[in-house]
């Protein structure tokens, strides 16, 4: 029996957890830096923004690039899938009431993406 009690208080601080995320990701959010580690370069440039929404789907403009989906969080993972495509998944580095960092690679190269909300 305590066994079971501890599987649900578990699971609740769990289901907590990612809500708080799911809370303080959802707005709109614009790029102050990408890094890439092995070389330093930003990758920014003022062309990233992103919009979570509460109902979980998302738009962004990387570039010239917009892209409209739905994400969802899971083991400190945001996983986002655009129409049409299939789904991307990054590591969430720090998520709080301003700032949303991304660990992630491209071409096998480690890029930290780190944004900014939009008052």
């Amino acid at each position: 029996m305590k066994k079971v009690i501890v599987i649900v208080c578990a699971l609740l601080l769990i289901s907590c957890d990612t809500s708080e995320q799911y809370e303080k990701i959802a707005g709109e959010w614009n790029c102050t830096t990408w890094i890439t580690e092995s070389t330093g370069a930003d990758l920014c440039n003022n062309n990233v923004y992103f919009n979570f929404k509460a109902d979980k789907t998302y738009q962004s403009k990387i570039n010239n690039m917009e892209e409209t989906g739905v994400y969802k969080i899971a083991n400190g993972m945001l996983y986002s899938t655009p129409k049409g495509k299939l789904e991307i998944g990054v590591e969430i580095s720090k998520l709080n009431t301003d700032t949303l960092q991304f660990v992630m690679s491209r071409f096998g190269e480690k890029e930290i993406l780190t944004l900014v909300k939009k008052k």
